[in-house]
């Protein structure tokens, strides 16, 4: 065999081995922290457990591209199991380039929006927030709110 056919079925697989990094899709999830790394897009510092005013960021990780156009976060007093009542909700679009989608918001003090604040509970206790995409649910994550933890 010649040296540049060896050579460009060489670079024809290295190619292939490189592009095929690029299918790979991150595992299905949501994530809750304290800080965000934003050279890997990730939430950092993770934890379920939060004080009423440490800062809260909430990652969705749909593991692929979303293949609806329209994603409903909902926050709920209580545990997965029993959910007492409806806290509030929000619906964000998303489309098949997006494959997280993450919640975190600016308090009045410039800072992080703290986890009373984002979910919206005044008092300690479980809190689900479940993300949606209007016809079923995708995913459900339980978060504990303490007060001087």
């Amino acid at each position: 065999m010649k040296f540049s056919k060896m050579l460009w079925m060489a670079c024809s697989f290295a190619a292939l081995t490189v592009f095929s990094g690029c299918q790979t899709t991150a595992p299905a999830g949501v994530i809750c922290g304290r800080e965000w790394n934003p050279g890997a897009q990730t939430v950092a510092d993770t934890t379920s457990t939060f004080d009423l005013k440490d800062p809260l960021i909430i990652q969705y990780n749909y593991g692929k591209g979303f293949d609806f156009t329209e994603l409903t976060i909902s926050f709920y007093a209580g545990t997965i199991e029993k959910k007492i009542n409806k806290i509030w909700s929000y619906s964000a679009a998303v489309n098949p380039k997006l494959a997280s989608y993450t919640m975190q918001g600016k308090s009045k003090n410039g800072g992080l929006m703290t986890a009373r604040e984002l979910t919206r509970h005044k008092n300690p206790g479980s809190v689900v927030v479940e993300f949606s995409n209007g016809e079923q649910v995708l995913m459900a994550k339980e978060i504990t709110l303490v007060k001087n933890k």
